[in-house]
């Protein structure tokens, strides 16, 4: 037995030290932004004073490719979540069409994204994000977006 000893104690220290950390089936968080949009006038959320509903909302980016999200209904907020292919210079399009009252209100957001390679998998965030058109603030990792 004391001859297979070392042997043995090899063999398990290798299999410790090649053993894949990264547990199959961990899933990373999508990178994403939270959106609120307000009534410049009145600072109401459009949603809350039922100026839009959640079915009215569409998001493009400028090649007319559907930019996924998450209507929040408990808080009206807009879940986005934007491409990470490129790392600079992506916008998106947020259409609001209230086809009974004829409104339409689009809001474009710049962004870019960084990359951050971990040992099992590359996290994504957005950042530099710019609504141009709109006034905007950061309030807790919201954008409140003024239309």
């Amino acid at each position: 037995m004391r001859k297979y000893f070392p042997f043995l104690v090899i063999i398990i220290a290798f299999l410790n030290t090649n053993c894949d950390k990264c547990v199959e089936g961990d899933l990373v968080a999508p990178a994403s932004i939270f959106v609120e949009i307000l009534d410049e006038t009145s600072s109401e959320n459009v949603f809350e004073n039922e100026t839009f509903t959640a079915t009215q909302i569409s998001i493009k980016d400028t090649e007319d490719v559907v930019v996924p999200f998450n209507f929040i209904p408990n808080t009206n907020q807009i879940q986005i979540f934007p491409n990470t292919e490129n790392l600079t210079g992506n916008t998106f399009i947020i259409t609001l069409n209230n086809e009974t009252t004829s409104t339409i209100e689009e809001i474009t957001i710049t962004h870019d994204v960084t990359a951050k390679e971990q040992e099992c998998y590359t996290t994504y965030k957005i950042e530099n994000v710019q609504v141009p058109n709109n006034t905007s603030e950061l309030i807790e990792g919201i954008y409140v977006i003024k239309i």
